[in-house]
């Protein structure tokens, strides 16, 4: 009887850890006041900054620190107020806010606007916007370009840009929302109230209808570059980007009015999905919800790897976060890129060269910059997709003054920073 009583505790013990593990729970863990109408929201790849916008009169931008919780308040009312959508490039140099008119880009580094860019007509509104993933160009929905068309406005994001290219859009709705899929040749875009959610296809022009909507409001592409989640009203949807159809209607909100309202993980696991009376976390694994919070919000934003997602609230001026309580279930998202590494630069010191070497462990989009002491970047060494293995980027140090300087390898969502050091 001892005996089986004790397996009894076994078998107890074991059942209530396999459990909490396969499924992890999440809880409120604090909550950020910035007493403004707290709207967009956006998270740096490196998860150590979320970006807040707050549509208010005069408008104003935070950037809170994920360690603290600390908050810089930037006003940005000389240009203009009510600031809505936000983005951040990969590189995590950049925050872009778009107001009714302007797009903002905003230095991370610094806390300084850099430059506005104004839309062509007056009567345009702005609301989502993106970034492609090689941090060269913001793409957002544009309501009423030239005053006679709605389409996706694609600018320079790295200096003040004077013109823009235009993919002109037919449809009965109103675009709003957008989500651009990982290598950044489409561009999802959703259409509040009437007429089907688009596959924008930004190398061609091509516009492709999602089938089986009639109006559409929040969006997020999923990483594997060949799905997407869509609130087909209130109605989270699953999508073929391949097939453009719906491949499984997940769940439903009590009432949803947000335009990007879903945040994925880089592992494509767990999407968290908000409406205006309740928050949703959801398993990708099999499309089902394993939590639900009563309280709603406005926009959400996730870390990588699902640790924390952080909600916002235009209606108390607020930002909750929320904290997975799980142990030993996928804490450590490095595990995905084992094999990953940013080798020492040889030689440093240098003068008037030297080489970095990193090995990738399967293909993938590479940023790899140089950055001063003042966060200026300097220089970009590569820029677009390789293969998987060992790579070798000859650095030159021409133009430069001696100094320390910090180069960075962006994979994915994956970052490694090291020193450099010019002596000459």
């Amino acid at each position: 009887m001892y005996n089986l009583k004790k397996m009894s505790n076994f078998l107890l013990l074991y059942f209530s850890f396999a459990t909490s593990s396969l499924f992890a729970q999440w809880s409120l863990d604090t909550v950020i006041t910035t007493g403004d109408a707290t709207t967009g929201i956006a998270i740096t790849s490196d998860n150590s900054k979320i970006v807040v916008t707050n549509n208010t009169s005069p408008g104003s931008v935070d950037i809170i620190s994920t360690t603290d919780y600390s908050i810089t308040k930037i006003d940005i009312s000389s240009i203009e107020n009510y600031p809505n959508g936000v983005a951040i490039s990969p590189d995590d140099s950049l925050a872009f806010v778009n107001t009714t008119h302007n797009t903002i880009a905003i230095n991370l580094f610094t806390h300084s606007v850099m430059w506005h860019y104004q839309a062509p007509c007056a009567g345009t509104t702005l609301y989502g916007i993106a970034v492609t993933p090689n941090s060269q160009s913001v793409v957002y929905p544009d309501l009423s370009s030239g005053c006679t068309q709605q389409g996706v406005r694609i600018i320079n994001a790295k200096e003040s840009p004077s013109n823009s290219s235009f993919i002109s859009v037919n449809t009965s709705g109103v675009l709003c929302g957008i989500a651009l899929t990982s290598y950044g040749n489409s561009a999802i875009v959703t259409t509040y109230s009437l007429g089907s959610p688009k596959n924008i296809n930004l190398l061609n022009s091509q516009v492709q209808n999602i089938s089986g909507m009639n109006g559409s409001y929040g969006v997020a592409a999923l990483h594997n570059s060949s799905e997407a989640l869509i609130f087909d009203g209130d109605s989270l949807d699953r999508v073929s980007l391949t097939s453009n159809t719906i491949t499984k209607k997940i769940s439903a909100l009590s009432y949803n009015t947000s335009f990007q309202n879903i945040a994925v993980t880089s592992d494509d696991k767990y999407a968290f999905a908000v409406g205006a009376f309740e928050k949703l976390v959801i398993t990708l694994k099999d499309d089902s919800v394993i939590q639900t919070f009563t309280a709603g919000g406005t926009n959400v934003a996730c870390t990588s790897e699902g640790s924390r997602f952080f909600v916002t609230d235009s209606y108390n001026g607020t930002v909750r976060v929320y904290k997975r309580n799980a142990t030993g279930i996928e804490q450590n998202n490095n595990l995905a890129m084992k094999g990953f590494s940013l080798e020492q630069n040889f030689p440093n010191p240098f003068n008037p060269s030297t080489e970095i070497s990193y090995q990738l462990p399967f293909n993938s989009f590479i940023i790899l910059k140089v950055y001063d002491l003042l966060g200026k970047e300097v220089c970009t060494l590569v820029n677009g997709p390789q293969n998987a293995g060992k790579h070798t980027v000859k650095f030159n140090a021409e133009g430069l003054s001696n100094g320390v300087y910090f180069y960075r390898l962006q994979a994915g969502n994956f970052i490694s920073t090291k020193k450099l050091i010019i002596l000459k």
